[in-house]
């Protein structure tokens, strides 16, 4: 598809062809330079998860998307190129609340030939890497990651002393782009959806992480520097320059 070559000068990534050893290259590709936002979320916007759609977020508005956009995206392109990948559905764990997310399985994944877990529509949370789904421990730039109980991914982030419980996955069934246009009504009109308050652009770097709130932009590497948003003009500057790339 002409559209994945336009995708990979984005991601500055060939996708002509991928192999199992090349999956933490892609996974960082996707995590550096496509952000995780609720755009979309806050517009009220349904769309059919097809190419189309993937053309307009990605290409046309050149923005990110939340996790069923992203790893909507790394399915579709995996697919394209004949890797065995399916999407499964996840219930996120609320370490504030110390409970499940009242959303119910709103996360979405991808499961890798049965064997390993990707995903790069957590947030910050990514792996970076396939998680084993056999229980052994991976590391990367962002942490530790471990399956547990069959579906569980605990993490330790990046200076964290212990495991966390991210989220449980149902890995006996996949899902449809009909369950993602599902999962997208709830996340746009759930009062319990955490991403359809504010504003949130959040990424991945090669040394840490940013974050882009209507109050702050935060930036996480060798050291962390907070800068207050003064209003929404400050909020579309930041977010070009620190999350796409761009001058506004």
């Amino acid at each position: 598809m002409d559209w994945m070559k336009d995708l990979g000068q984005r991601i500055e990534f060939p996708l002509d062809a991928i192999t199992f050893d090349q999956l933490p290259d892609l996974l960082e590709a996707f995590a550096y330079q496509l952000p995780f936002e609720n755009t979309t979320v806050l517009e009220k916007r349904m769309r059919p998860f097809d190419d189309a759609r993937f053309i307009e977020t990605f290409l046309t508005e050149r923005r990110g998307g939340v996790c069923y956009d992203l790893n909507g995206l790394l399915h579709r392109v995996l697919q394209e190129l004949n890797c065995p990948v399916r999407l499964v559905q996840a219930t996120v764990y609320d370490t504030k609340s110390d409970a499940w997310s009242a959303t119910g399985p709103t996360h979405v994944a991808i499961i890798w030939n049965e064997t390993h877990l990707l995903d790069t529509g957590f947030g910050v949370n990514l792996p970076l890497v396939p998680v084993p789904l056999n229980g052994e421990t991976v590391d990367s730039a962002s942490g530790s990651y471990r399956i547990i109980n069959n579906d569980i991914l605990e993490m330790k982030r990046t200076g964290q002393a212990e495991f966390v419980t991210g989220y449980r996955f149902d890995r006996e069934t996949s899902i449809t782009t009909n369950d993602l246009s599902k999962m997208e009504q709830i996340i746009q009109q759930s009062d319990a959806s955490p991403f359809n308050k504010g504003r949130l652009v959040a990424m991945r770097t090669p040394t840490g992480q940013k974050t882009l709130t209507e109050r702050t932009l935060r930036i996480e590497e060798t050291t962390t520097t907070e800068l207050p948003v003064a209003g929404p003009a400050q909020f579309e500057m930041l977010y070009n320059t620190h999350f796409l790339g761009r001058e506004s």
